[in-house]
């Protein structure tokens, strides 16, 4: 997990609601904390599974990206095309691309 705080701010956002019965004295302390720990779980699963979407899309798209400048670097327009030496770029070994001059 990246962002705990964010984990915690999100478990006090959900046990808002139940503040003013806290404070009124109508619920008690023992229940109120069994509520947060609940509320902590539940927001620390959300977080993983946010963390986890996020970082297979992100990481796609940086590879599509990079892909995509080797391809303008090199010349190549299209995806697969061929290059000089007859490999696909797809298929290319990193000391085969040519770097920007």
């Amino acid at each position: 997990m990246k962002r705990p705080d964010l984990v915690v701010a999100g478990a006090v956002v959900l046990c808002l609601p139940m503040l003013p019965a806290l404070l009124a004295g109508s619920m008690p302390t023992i229940t109120a904390l069994e509520r947060f720990l609940i509320a902590l779980i539940v927001s620390w699963v959300a977080g993983i599974i946010i963390s986890a979407v996020y970082g297979r899309y992100s990481r796609e798209a940086r590879r599509a990206e990079l892909l995509a400048q080797i391809r303008r670097v090199q010349g190549i327009d299209t995806p697969g095309a061929e290059q000089t030496d007859g490999s696909s770029l797809e298929t290319a070994r990193p000391d085969r691309i040519i770097p920007p001059s």
